[in-house]
């Protein structure tokens, strides 16, 4: 079985993906470090030599192998989920939970990141409202929806345990 988690940009899927993965014993993939990985760049330099459409396709073509993994835990990009087929995909993959950040604490964590081409040249609080909604329909297709605000690391992977287990894991 994997876990695919899903959710907006520094909603905590990669903090939490990695301590759920420990938990569970699991191997963990970040699949924005995995394309970084497999093509020797960064997210920022695809985006800005091939464009965000190119971006969409790589992460498409992951989508298309996750299901051959097994006894993962794996972080999506925030805007996998929105290219039309990819949350099916996701789906097929593995039990997908949505880390459902409130909007105040995504601002705060994004305030000072520079590496998220998503957001370069625009109001931060205005294009993260903006994407947020655009993408929320997506996430909501998600297995299960964790809110995540106010609650640690631990919390959440616990809660997200207990989910997919259907027992108490804390």
């Amino acid at each position: 079985m994997n876990v695919v988690m899903v959710g907006f940009m520094g909603s905590g899927k990669t903090a939490i993906g990695r301590r759920l993965a420990q938990r569970l014993g699991y191997r963990f993939l970040d699949t924005d470090h995995y394309i970084e990985s497999e093509l020797g760049r960064t997210i920022n330099d695809i985006f800005a030599q091939e464009g965000e459409a190119y971006f969409r396709q790589l992460e498409t073509a992951l989508a298309v192998r996750l299901s051959r993994l097994t006894n993962h835990v794996i972080s999506t990009g925030g805007g996998m989920v929105a290219t039309p087929g990819n949350m099916e995909l996701l789906r097929q993959a593995g039990t997908v939970v949505f880390l459902n950040a409130d909007v105040e604490e995504i601002l705060q964590r994004l305030e000072r990141d520079t590496k998220r081409p998503m957001l370069k040249g625009h109001d931060l609080r205005e294009r993260t409202t903006r994407l947020l909604e655009e993408r929320m329909p997506f996430y909501l297709q998600s297995h299960w929806v964790i809110p995540t605000h106010g609650k640690s690391v631990n919390r959440v992977a616990g809660e997200i345990i207990r989910k997919i287990t259907g027992g108490d894991s804390e």
